[in-house]
């Protein structure tokens, strides 16, 4: 197949191909003209680096999975891949933790925020991001 033909199966563009070529993720011979041209297991190959981009692997660690996979059996490539997965749920779970932290602040300065009166006085915005709800802003004393 011609790089256009495997862009259009797989949905991957020619650019990102020519770019995983010279990675080594895949691989392409040449015909007499010197176009590319992939064999059918382009296609799996390709399906196999989308799925470990999905698991936000980076790109030698699935040059490395590809290597694993092509080479080794089932039981290699779950020992090499379980552990790498497990890495990336924690990970995912410290960052859900902060975002979770920074969610919990956002909605207490939108509660303190909304809490403060309408004036025509000057601001003072330090009460929004103060902890706690803002027990100076007043009808007589408004934030």
């Amino acid at each position: 197949m011609r790089i256009s033909e495997v862009a259009r199966k797989s949905g991957v563009p020619a650019t990102t191909l020519r770019f995983y070529e010279s990675a080594g993720l895949i691989a392409a011979g040449r015909s007499m003209n010197g176009y590319r041209e992939y064999d059918e297991a382009v296609l799996e190959r390709l399906s196999f680096i989308d799925g470990a981009k999905q698991l936000d692997l980076s790109l030698p660690e699935i040059s490395d999975l590809l290597t694993v996979v092509e080479d080794e059996s089932c039981t290699q490539v779950r020992e090499t891949l379980r552990p790498k997965l497990a890495e990336r749920l924690r990970e995912v779970d410290e960052r859900l933790a902060v975002l979770q932290r920074l969610r919990g602040r956002l909605a207490e300065a939108n509660r303190n925020v909304t809490a403060c009166p309408d004036s025509g006085r000057r601001c003072r915005t330090e009460c929004a991001l103060l902890q706690g709800t803002p027990d100076s802003c007043t009808d007589q004393d408004p934030c």
